[in-house]
């Protein structure tokens, strides 16, 4: 009997340490700090010179329907690419509206609204390596050719970043994203994606990735922070 133990006992307590490391851990220190972007704040983004930058314009807002934090994507002239309100709950930041801008065949805008299929953009609660998070989104173009994305995101662990001299902790995700492209006279196409995105504590995304499988991503990095009269009046300029 005692040798039955002294073997049984030692696999109990592997076993339970194993259960507390695969407790789930709270990351929404990670997230924007959405308190603190009610003003609104512009997050520039660069690769390296021979591309554009990448501006998004953050500004969150709270009301009876909950908390919320609009993000619009713009080109160099000011002009909306990607409007999208995410609401940020108990689970995680979880996408409740998404529109695309583009320029129509008469040189006009056309705006999409896109359905959501699986809305959870950034989860509360993650365990390493283990559970993917899932975001599905669909829309027809104006050529009729139907779009569905597929987006799985998965924890992959704790980092820093040094951004403007200031070091950070950080988390990291793997992203492996389907596009499911079907148009009415050339049939479908299913390109994938692979990629890596960076969130630092108090900042949010710091920088993103993202390429057809095979190939080597171009990866941008938070540039800098301002109010969105500063980028104004850069276009002005």
């Amino acid at each position: 009997m005692t040798k039955r133990l002294a073997f049984f006992l030692p696999g109990c307590i592997a076993l339970l340490f194993a259960c507390r490391n695969d407790a789930p851990r709270n990351i929404s220190d990670y997230y924007f700090p959405i308190d603190a972007m009610q003003e609104g704040i512009v997050y520039e983004y660069r690769a390296h010179d021979t591309l554009t930058p990448v501006y998004w314009y953050y500004r969150s807002f709270s009301g009876e329907e909950g908390r919320f934090l609009v993000s619009t994507n713009y080109e160099q002239e000011l002009e909306p690419l990607q409007l999208a309100r995410e609401e940020v709950t108990a689970e995680g930041a979880m996408l409740r509206d998404l529109r695309l801008y583009a320029a129509d065949t008469s040189g006009g805008a056309r705006q999409t609204q896109v359905e959501i299929e699986e809305p959870k953009t950034f989860p509360f609660q993650v365990r390493s390596g283990i559970e993917v998070t899932q975001y599905q989104v669909n829309w027809t173009d104006e050529e009729g050719q139907h779009i569905t994305v597929v987006r799985d995101r998965r924890f992959a662990g704790d980092t820093t970043f040094v951004l403007q001299g200031e070091t950070y902790p950080g988390v990291l995700f793997t992203l492996s994203e389907s596009i499911i492209l079907t148009h009415p006279r050339y049939g479908t196409d299913n390109p994938n994606l692979q990629g890596r995105e960076g969130y630092a504590k108090g900042l949010g995304l710091v920088f993103f990735e993202k390429a057809p499988v095979g190939t080597n991503p171009v990866r941008y990095t938070l540039h800098r922070r301002y109010p969105m009269e500063e980028l104004e009046a850069q276009t002005r300029e």
